[in-house]
């Protein structure tokens, strides 16, 4: 039997011992709470709720979705991946799979796939779960919102839906993932409360609501 030399740093690993019940929380749940969202627990995670729904440009902490990193051969990404090319995702039943180069590429699913994901990838798949947080944004004026964060270039032509992309938002090294209903982006977990206040801070002109994960995903993203 192959003992996974990572296995101890999955959150999705993690077990009840006795009366100890471990919950997982997003980096951001500070700033949630002192904003006047409600936190529930859902599927391990301790999930922040707001009551706003959004009328224009909205961000959503979704921090508590699986990730798992892929590193391996250009043979071994071809076939994880379905052979996309450097810089396309694709999206089968919720899980998206992103390519970012040739060698390396990321697995975002809903956080009980996790575990099955991983153990059906391999050993190229490492769980990250709780190594990247993550804001989605959406709305009509979703890449005015980018823009006065990053210099990167999100116009239509340069990352339609299901295009992805590595670069620098609000300084810190972001991938961003556009996934047609809404962009993702994922920073180091370190940085998670920073980015979202500073998200949110971006968007004041514009009216940005924080709104709950489900309705986050609710939300369409003009092209």
């Amino acid at each position: 039997m192959t003992v996974d030399p990572y296995a101890f740093m999955s959150p999705a690993a993690v077990a009840e011992t006795g009366d100890h019940h471990p919950v997982l929380r997003t980096p951001m749940e500070h700033a949630h709470i002192a904003a006047g969202a409600t936190v529930e627990e859902h599927d391990g995670w301790r999930i922040s709720v707001y009551d706003t729904e959004a009328a224009g440009v909205w961000a959503s902490d979704v921090s508590h979705l699986g990730k798992l990193d892929l590193r391996g051969s250009r043979e071994e990404l071809d076939e994880i991946t379905g052979e996309l090319t450097p810089g396309r995702a694709r999206e089968d039943d919720g899980v998206w799979t992103l390519r970012l180069t040739w060698v390396h590429g990321y697995v975002l699913c809903p956080f009980p796939q996790v575990a099955l994901l991983r153990e059906r990838i391999g050993p190229a798949a490492i769980d990250v779960t709780c190594g990247l947080a993550g804001v989605a944004i959406g709305g009509p004026d979703w890449r005015e919102l980018f823009a006065r964060s990053s210099g990167m270039d999100v116009r239509e032509r340069k990352l339609p839906a299901g295009c992805c992309a590595a670069g620098s938002v609000m300084r810190c090294h972001t991938l961003v993932l556009n996934e047609g209903p809404r962009v993702l982006m994922l920073v180091g977990w370190e940085f998670g409360e920073y980015f979202w206040e500073s998200i949110l801070d971006a968007g004041v002109n514009l009216s940005v609501t924080a709104v709950s994960p489900a309705v986050g995903a609710r939300q369409e993203v003009s092209a």
